[in-house]
């Protein structure tokens, strides 16, 4: 009887349904693994994301083909995600230099962070293997889209407007995501999340980032914005043939 009443209240799912829906996610994962295993050629330390990016090659080949059992399609997908973007981090923190004795270097905190999140993605891809759980959802773009919005946000206030303005600002627009935002707790949230990132990284860390903003804030804005629409325009003529 139980599982009747689960059977109807998930839908019934045809056996050529999900063949289909393992052969798109099967290739997508795949394909966003061959563009970083194309990527690890640029770089200068390319042998851990070129393995990883291997593996999820294959990993991704292999369920398209129906050779994986996928019992739990939102954790094994969301966890190929996690290790892609895992990947992603070492190829872009490729060239930085890593840790000398006991001092931290600038790409030992990415790589660190970055392999825990390899592991945590394997274990979340095995458990989508292993273990029965909800099919892929309908994808919404308003709440991923305020979330890469606030993030490019605070990366352009974070100089002129300083970390309480950015951090501020990027923290409301992120909640602004949710469709469950209330304004009230959402500005009361945002303030005490910029206290913390003040403490934490200003008092505790001691790291030399200057608080509140600077005189002419809106013109070193507005100067960024210059200065990456001519680095975009010069990479634009890059890649038109005959153009150097």
């Amino acid at each position: 009887m139980a599982e009747d009443v689960k059977s109807s209240q998930e839908g019934p799912r045809s056996d050529g349904e999900i063949l289909t829906h393992n052969l798109r996610g099967g290739l997508s994962v795949a394909i966003v693994a061959l563009v970083l295993l194309l990527a690890t050629f640029a770089v200068a330390s390319p042998t851990v994301p070129r393995v990883l990016s291997i593996l999820v090659i294959v990993v991704g080949v292999a369920t398209a083909a129906g050779f994986v059992p996928v019992r739990g399609p939102q954790d094994y997908y969301g966890g190929l995600v996690l290790v892609i973007l895992a990947t992603f981090a070492f190829v872009a923190s490729a060239d930085l230099p890593g840790q000398r004795g006991f001092a931290f270097g600038p790409g030992t905190a990415p790589r660190l962070f970055s392999g825990l999140l390899v592991a945590l993605g394997a274990a979340v891809t095995l458990v989508g293997v292993f273990m029965d759980g909800p099919a892929i959802e309908k994808y919404k773009i308003r709440g991923p889209s305020l979330v890469v919005v606030a993030i490019f946000l605070f990366a352009a206030m974070i100089r002129p407007f300083g970390l309480i303005v950015a951090t501020y600002l990027a923290f409301i627009v992120s909640i602004m995501g949710s469709t469950e935002m209330r304004w009230i707790e959402s500005l009361i949230a945002a303030a005490a999340m910029t206290l913390g990132c003040v403490l934490l990284f200003v008092y505790l860390l001691n790291l030399p980032f200057q608080l509140w903003p600077q005189p002419n804030a809106p013109m070193l804005l507005l100067h960024q914005f210059e200065d990456i629409l001519q680095q975009t325009w010069v990479i634009i003529l890059k890649l038109v043939p005959g153009r150097s």
